[in-house]
């Protein structure tokens, strides 16, 4: 008789759970639902505190650490910008340009306006994600606005202290000469060679800064939206796809390059500058598009990390010595080698066309 009444009483409290829980289990019906992977938590003032928070740090660190600091700002930033708030998006931007600013002039590491420099492309890098308008267009524009700026920064600053550009190369190398201390036929035809090179290409070196300093925001941009579940989606590496004009900027480099020896004397190493460094930014355009095409297969068909890590260094190798990377995804832009729906616009009109001729 006691097991019976005990069976009863459990039997009744069963009905009267089912009868006040959720119908539908829904979790705006007081019922007990599992978090999950697709649970997301609500968005308040903590997470907009929390991001402004990471994003004074990262201004702190840029005045240290540039790379670094725009890596903490494309976190912190990518978690206030989300709301699409014009007032949460000028606190971003005080809470990143302010401390950057003071930490730089403080440490006098960095000059303070290549500082606020790297942490307009952290912003900036964040602002397109948190709207999914970062497109390739779109990050060529952030990167090559990021090397115009770091260039005229220390293109005015040069000339605040009766300085050029020039100045500044011949004392790179009479450093790396004092460096050396050999006083040799090939020593002397190494330092000419270097100087020559830097004469040419310093443009690039500003346009690889500028590249870091994006790719770091934008792993930082990622890793928050990855852990933060913002609901922005990211461009992955497999879908970086070049436009077809940069074939045309290629083009019309080359015979920039051929035409150094025609153009008058006073322009000519201007145009040889231009042509170089333009090359160099296309190299590495196309570079990317080798990789991509690379790993493509490493995601597709599932390659092991130790395979697919042996394949990227292998990659790195055969682009430094042999530009293998950049040929690749030069070619690439005409045999579509992973098959990207380039050109193609389906509509309404042409998917009811298809089905009439199914049926």
């Amino acid at each position: 008789m006691t097991t019976e009444k005990d069976t009863d009483e459990q039997t009744r409290a069963l009905a009267l759970w089912n009868a006040s829980g959720p119908k539908d289990g829904s979790p705006g019906q007081g019922g007990i639902v599992p978090v999950g992977d697709d649970a997301k938590a609500p968005r308040g003032g903590s997470s907009l505190v929390a991001g402004l928070v990471i994003c004074a740090l990262g201004g702190v660190i840029a005045a240290h650490i540039p790379m670094l600091g725009c890596f903490a700002i494309g976190c912190g930033a990518v978690i206030t910008l989300a709301a699409h708030s014009p007032a949460q998006s000028i606190a971003t931007l005080a809470c990143t340009l302010l401390p950057a600013g003071v930490a730089a002039a403080v440490a006098q590491v960095a000059t303070v306006p290549s500082v606020l420099v790297a942490c307009a492309i952290g912003i900036g890098t964040a602002w397109a994600a948190s709207r999914n308008r970062l497109s390739l267009s779109v990050s060529f524009a952030l990167i090559g606005c990021g090397t115009l700026a770091l260039i005229g920064v220390d293109v005015i600053q040069l000339q605040l202290m009766d300085s050029s550009v020039a100045d500044m190369i011949t004392q790179l190398v009479n450093v790396y000469a004092s460096s050396i201390g050999v006083a040799s036929v090939s020593a002397a035809t190494q330092i000419e060679a270097l100087r020559a090179t830097l004469q040419v290409y310093w443009p690039s070196a500003y346009l690889v800064v500028a590249l870091l300093e994006f790719l770091c925001a934008l792993l930082g941009v990622h890793a928050s939206v990855k852990h933060e579940k913002l609901g922005v989606t990211m461009p992955a590496l497999v879908e970086y796809d070049v436009p077809v004009w940069l074939v045309g900027v290629l083009v019309a480099d080359i015979f920039g390059l051929a035409a150094v020896g025609i153009v008058p004397q006073a322009y000519s190493n201007v145009v040889n500058m231009i042509s170089a460094n333009v090359l160099v930014a296309l190299r590495i355009a196309f570079a990317v598009q080798g990789f991509a095409i690379i790993a493509w297969p490493i995601q597709t068909k599932h390659v092991g990390a130790f395979a697919g890590a042996c394949t990227i260094v292998a990659g790195l190798f055969l682009e430094d010595q042999f530009y293998v990377m950049t040929i690749l995804g030069l070619v690439d832009v005409w045999k579509n080698f992973r098959h990207l729906p380039r050109g193609v616009k389906t509509t309404i009109q042409s998917n009811a066309d298809q089905d009439q001729k199914s049926a």
